[in-house]
């Protein structure tokens, strides 16, 4: 990797780097155009002689020489004539749009710069990422050191890096110009400004070296500080024993005293340097005044010319200072550049060393004195020798699955080997390509969920033409019995019925189904359904109120109570106290429920009408009520203690608080509701309406228009029945599941449960097709029966091709027929147990 900023930005893009020298060159001949500008300006305002030279020929280009030379001076560009009265107007307009151009190229460098700084980092991100992938997993602690620099410091320097080496040309050639065109004024004053300028460059390198010298000290002096103060800590049992706290202030201070007087010393000699490079930028316009003073014979320069002469050298002065400057920021971006090159460098040499092979298609697993430690569990195992041929179906058991997970681990690419080899048809598993691996030998573990929908999780690292990963998704979601799963979600999903109408039509049809089939098979008992003139009862009173679901966050659940048309309709049926009177019983009771419990617990969390973070307050409400204080009454509280109340569902939190009279107010509450909704707040809100969908609620309710009795025992799971049946006697079971499928999924994993995650990844292996599928996870926490089917499903889907299982254990269901082998672990070292291998007949029975 190049580790010279200038020369790694030049590479990167250098046809924007060539804009950016046309760019420079047009500011450049700008800075001399405004410098003329101001010469003849100021000719023109102090009535100084040779104005009508300067229109006969205006921007003349001429060099003065010596007389020993040359008794004229040289001219290079003759320029052109304007009128004398036209001059003065030339010298405004350019005083005026000098520094707008400048302005101008300025912004459009500066454009360059950022899109160069944005192409190095994404170079730089792109190489660090290639290594990253590529890099073997033995190598995990100096690929995190790697990610470190790409996250951090890369991303500080990225101006740096893309204004290198345009920011190196600008500073130098504004110094060049500068200094030609006090040169071309008066060759006398060109003389002085280079001796100025070489003083000052002396002086800005010394001011260099010192910064970089003071840095060094001070880092000397942290460590030796560090030093003196674990020192301390080791001594503090002994000065609290005996009582020289006194002693080992006064010894410690002195030490420190001490140490810090190089830094002070260096820190002097900064300062003076520092003084006197600042002085060179107000000796250099001063230098040519003391020159054109020494040579005050009449006419040696005109009062714009040393005007412009002095500005000129200060720009020169103030440009050579800040090239010292912007060559420590460059040098301070080669060291980092250097640490990227090094630990790219660390990252590398074994991916190199390790030319690539491909995997055999079957072979004979071999492990020779392999040894490995999981540093995310601290398992390790320790001598392992097996060989098994493959393909071969083998359970991993023993040691609380510590040491199957290890080996699991090994085989599967997520940890290396600390001793031995491990080989595959001969050859070593850590020469093969991570991506090769992966597609070879697929390991089903720890599942990370991605942003995005199930479907995108399903198929992550699975490519290929999109019918056949969709004929595969469904036969791996078939193997792992994921389809309850998917189903479920695709009820709780919706879909749009302007983009889908068929699909909407049909689920409205559907709807009548299943409400027939409930009747007929005497469930209707079981769903409550959705009828404007009643009260829902395994309904929110929020929900009840609304009637129909929100549309964005207009009527959202908890800015309901808060919404000035909620409260005026609350209001109007005389709801608004009843309503804070109930929010105000929950509160209490709710913090009697879970006065023992602490926050953050599931129960709390699940249960509780409000979370941890406002527990506080409504404990504060409920107190002052108690004391008859004022503060239920203020606006906020009631609006808090009516929102409890809208979260209200009588059958699940079953407080009592709810009879028929509330229930009829509640309905004709929603009745005006509906009536009086103006036109502005209509987009907010989708009422129910049994003659078509719902778009805004879940495909469950608008198939169901109801609830499900959540208080009668096995009603959920008898109407899920009734729900499927109708769904794939019409058709539409494909398209519920294809809404599970693009429902979105929290990265959290909190919408599923333990073994829904692990199956995830089981999944994305099936889906592969691998020649061997480690399955490390998959059967934790299953019941048995579960776990049983599972495994038959897996042997079955694998029959030709290898299966590492880890079990707990392994029960007489999974061994029909036997395993090809079984390895026990006790105490990190394998047994392995030979058995005879399956007849393929035995498995697709």
């Amino acid at each position: 990797m190049e580790r010279d900023p200038l020369r790694l930005t030049w590479k990167t893009s250098p046809w924007r780097h060539v804009l950016g020298f046309l760019l420079l060159t047009l500011s450049g001949l700008v800075l001399l155009l405004g410098l003329e500008m101001i010469r003849v300006a100021t000719d023109i305002a102090t009535g100084a002689p040779g104005i009508a030279a300067d229109a006969a020929a205006f921007l003349r280009l001429a060099i003065p020489l010596p007389r020993e030379i040359a008794a004229a001076p040289l001219v290079i560009l003759p320029g052109f004539a304007l009128a004398p009265d036209l001059l003065a107007f030339v010298a405004v307009c350019g005083l005026v749009l000098v520094p707008l151009i400048v302005a101008v190229l300025s912004v459009l460098l500066d454009w360059l710069i950022v899109g160069i700084g944005a192409r190095v980092i994404t170079r730089l991100r792109a190489t660090i990422l290639d290594a990253s992938l590529r890099a073997p997993v033995s190598l995990e602690s100096d690929v995190e050191a790697l990610h470190d620099l790409a996250a951090g410091d890369l991303a500080r320097e990225g101006r740096v890096l893309g204004a290198a080496l345009l920011a190196s040309v600008r500073l130098t050639g504004m110094v060049t110009l500068a200094f030609v065109y006090v040169l071309l004024v008066n060759w006398h004053f060109g003389l002085a400004l280079a001796v100025v300028m070489v003083v000052g460059a002396a002086l800005n390198a010394h001011r260099l070296r010192l910064r970089i010298d003071i840095g060094r000290i001070r880092q000397r002096e942290g460590e030796t500080v560090d030093k003196t103060f674990a020192e301390l800590r080791h001594r503090v049992p002994a000065i609290r024993a005996h009582g020289t706290a006194a002693f080992e202030r006064e010894r410690l201070a002195t030490a420190l005293a001490l140490r810090h007087r190089p830094v002070e010393s260096w820190e002097r000699r900064l300062a003076i340097v520092e003084a006197l490079s600042v002085a060179v930028i107000w000796l250099a316009p001063m230098a040519v005044l003391a020159v054109a003073v020494w040579y005050s014979t009449p006419g040696i320069v005109s009062p714009g010319a040393l005007l412009a002469s002095s500005l000129a050298a200060t720009l020169a002065a103030f440009g050579a200072r800040e090239s010292v400057q912007w060559r420590r920021v460059v040098e301070r971006t080669k060291m980092l550049l250097s640490s990227v090159s090094e630990a790219l460098n660390a990252v590398r040499p074994r991916a190199r060393e390790m030319a690539p092979v491909a995997l055999p298609d079957s072979g004979a697993l071999v492990a020779e004195g392999v040894s490995a430690l999981d540093p995310a569990s601290g398992s390790r195992i320790a001598g392992v020798d097996l060989r098994i041929a493959f393909p071969a179906h083998v359970a991993l058991t023993g040691d609380g699955d510590a040491g199957p997970r290890v080996l699991a681990s090994l085989l599967g690419g997520r940890i290396a080997p600390s001793t031995g080899h491990l080989t595959f048809g001969g050859v070593n598993l850590a020469a093969v390509p991570a991506v090769e691996r992966a597609r070879r030998i697929a390991l089903a573990g720890e599942t990370v969920l991605i942003p995005g929908t199930l479907r995108d999780n399903l198929l992550y690292g699975c490519l290929g033409d999109e019918a056949e990963m969709d004929a595969r998704l469904s036969d791996a979601i078939v193997t792992t019995a994921l389809d309850r799963l998917i189903h479920a979600r695709g009820l709780s999903g919706s879909l749009d019925p302007k983009r889908e109408d068929r699909l909407a039509a049909a689920i409205v049809e559907a709807r009548r189904a299943v409400q027939a089939a409930l009747v007929a098979e005497d469930l209707d008992r079981f769903v409550d359904p959705f009828e404007a003139q009643r009260y829902n009862r395994y309904a929110t009173v929020g929900e009840n109120l609304l009637f129909g679901k929100a549309i964005g966050d207009t009527f959202r659940e908890d800015r309901l109570a808060g919404h000035p048309f909620i409260r005026a309709i609350l209001e109007a049926e005389d709801l608004t106290k009843p309503l804070a009177r109930m929010g105000l019983s929950i509160a209490t009771s709710m913090i009697e429920i879970f006065a023992e419990i602490p926050d953050g617990h599931p129960l709390f969390e699940r249960f509780s009408f409000f979370s941890a973070t406002d527990r506080p307050y409504f404990e504060d409400l409920v107190e002052r009520r108690r004391e008859n204080r004022r503060g239920v009454q203020t606006g906020r509280d009631q609006e808090r203690l009516i929102g409890l109340a809208l979260r209200y569902n009588e059958s699940r939190h079953r407080l009592g608080l709810i009879d028929e009279a509330m229930e009829a107010r509640i309905v004709t509450a929603r009745a005006d509701l509906a009536r009086m909704l103006p036109v502005s707040l209509q987009p907010a809100i989708e009422f129910y309406d049994a003659a078509r969908l719902c778009a805004a609620a879940n495909v469950q309710d608008n198939l169901l228009f109801g609830r499900v009795a959540a208080d009668q025992a096995g009603a959920e799971a008898a109407i899920q029945q009734v729900i499927r049946r109708v769904l794939t006697d019409r058709g539409l079971d494909a398209e519920v599941a294809r809404i599970g499928l693009n429902t979105p999924i929290d990265m959290q994993g909190s919408d599923l449960t333990l073994s829904e995650v692990a199956m995830i990844d089981l999944v994305r292996c099936l889906v592969r097709r691998p020649d061997i599928l480690v399955v490390q996870r998959a059967l934790e926490g299953l019941p048995t029966a579960t776990a049983e089917a599972l495994v038959a499903n897996l042997r079955r889907s694998l029959i030709g091709r290898g299966l590492v299982l880890v079990t707990p254990d392994v029960t007489p269901s999974m061994e029909q027929p036997p395993f090809e082998a079984v390895i026990r672990f006790e105490r990190g070292v394998p047994k392995v147990e030979q058995r005879q291998a399956a007849p393929a007949e035995a498995l697709s029975a």
